[in-house]
């Protein structure tokens, strides 16, 4: 593996606005992953945004409302999950609120609760009374994710349940077509096919329809790289992973491209906004995201052997 190498100097300046401009959360992730600490300080950071009802608030920067959701419950168990799967006093009880978030009608779960819209929140998340079937229902986003993350505490899951709802992704899955699946919709279907406690051939039934989802959906052009869509480091966050030797060129560039863009903060923009929504609020969001951003590059360029 070759390519263009992050330099120590620039390496440091990313893990400085890390410290220094992330969210706790983020420098915790970050003095674990990038510096080698223990990962106490990421579980008391996660435990403090953990709400009575077991589910999470502030783990996304672009949804600040204080009741619980499924998107940042989502985040946190899937965190818990790298490191062996967390405390029980923490995980069963985030696992019993995304049962009680579930929608039966739906076969699945809500990303973000009915909410006033009070709180900074990014366009997406605005609600409305469309707003659950403009999500076609999160049949795609985030069922995937949800039930992979269920088979990795399936220790707190009633096991007729997570049978029932792996056999509902594996089949939503065989049929839907490559051009309507969208980035974020694949990105759950690549974290159910490559979750190693979801049966495998429930994995190897999804992973095989992996390629062609990302055929239609991947964005090649490096002049693309900078707006929102499907870009090759979505794909893998390592060389192990099974999505990196078939889109292998296009990973390369990109790594080299994601060397060439950091920022003069050190930092990586998100290639998003809020368009105009919450002005106020937005700048600190951004600055947010940007750590998160920061630490999930340092991660991916070490797996890649691309720091120099």
């Amino acid at each position: 593996m070759s390519g263009r190498q992050l330099t120590p100097e620039n390496r440091d300046r990313a893990v400085a606005f890390v410290l220094e401009r992330g969210l706790p959360l983020d420098r915790a992730l970050c003095r674990h992953h990038v510096l080698g600490g223990d990962h106490g300080g990421v579980i008391a950071e996660l435990a403090a945004r953990q709400n009575p009802d077991g589910g999470f608030h502030g783990l996304e920067a672009d949804f600040q409302a204080g009741t619980s959701s499924v998107l940042c419950t989502l985040r946190a168990l899937e965190i818990l999950d790298e490191f062996g799967g967390g405390p029980d006093t923490i995980t069963a009880r985030a696992v019993a609120r995304l049962a009680g978030l579930y929608v039966p009608g739906w076969r699945s779960w809500p990303l973000v609760p009915r909410h006033d819209n009070a709180a900074p929140h990014a366009p997406w998340w605005h609600w409305s009374e469309e707003f659950d079937e403009g999500w076609s229902f999160y049949a795609d986003n985030p069922r995937p994710s949800v039930v992979a993350t269920l088979h990795a505490f399936a220790r707190h899951v009633e096991p007729v349940f997570l049978d029932e709802m792996t056999e509902v992704v594996v089949e939503r899955a065989a049929e839907l077509e490559p051009a309507g699946i969208q980035k974020d919709a694949l990105e759950c279907y690549i974290r159910f096919a490559t979750t190693p406690a979801v049966p495998s051939a429930a994995r190897e039934a999804v992973l095989a329809r992996l390629p062609d989802f990302v055929e239609a959906t991947l964005v090649t052009d490096p002049a693309q790289w900078g707006g929102y869509g499907l870009q090759p480091l979505d794909l893998a966050d390592g060389p192990a992973s099974p999505l990196y030797a078939p889109f292998r060129e296009h990973i390369d560039r990109h790594l080299d491209h994601v060397i060439e863009t950091q920022g003069e903060d050190g930092a990586w923009a998100p290639n998003w906004s809020w368009m105009g929504q919450f002005p106020e609020a937005w700048p600190q969001a951004e600055v947010a995201w940007k750590g998160v951003i920061a630490v999930k590059r340092l991660r991916q360029l070490a797996a890649f052997v691309r720091l120099g």
